[in-house]
C-alpha cells in the first residue's frame, strides 16, 4: 500500500511511520506470538521479514523524494503537506542516507 501524503493527514503518516520503525525490528523475533504474525499472503515470500523491511524502506525513499520535490519547487502539485512528513529518525534507522 502507498501511502499518499497529500491525501492522508501528515500527522496521521507521521504516526504510522513512528509504530512501523518503533516494531520493525520484532518482525524478524522468534518470540512473536502467533497472532501479531503477518497473515499467509497470495504471493508466497512477500510476508517475510526482509521483504517487509525493503517495502517500508521504499515507502521512506518514497516519501523522501517527494519531500525533497516540493521543497525545491520541482513539482507544485505535491503541496506542502510533505514539509509536515518527518521520516527522518526512520530513514537513519533503515539505513537510508538523506
Amino acid at each position: 500500500m502507498l501511502i499518499l501524503v497529500h491525501q492522508v493527514a501528515p500527522k496521521f503518516v507521521n504516526s504510522l511511520v513512528e509504530l512501523i520503525t518503533s516494531s520493525i525490528d520484532n518482525i524478524s523475533s522468534s518470540d512473536v506470538h502467533p497472532s501479531q504474525r503477518a497473515p499467509p499472503s497470495l504471493i508466497e515470500g512477500t510476508t517475510t521479514p526482509e521483504m517487509i523491511k525493503r517495502h517500508f524502506r521504499s515507502i521512506l525513499i518514497h516519501i523522501q523524494r517527494r519531500k525533497y520535490a516540493a521543497a525545491d519547487g520541482v513539482n507544485p502539485d505535491i503541496g506542502s503537506k510533505y514539509d509536515e512528513v518527518n521520516v527522518v529518525s526512520a530513514c537513519l534507522k533503515m539505513g537510508i542516507g538523506g
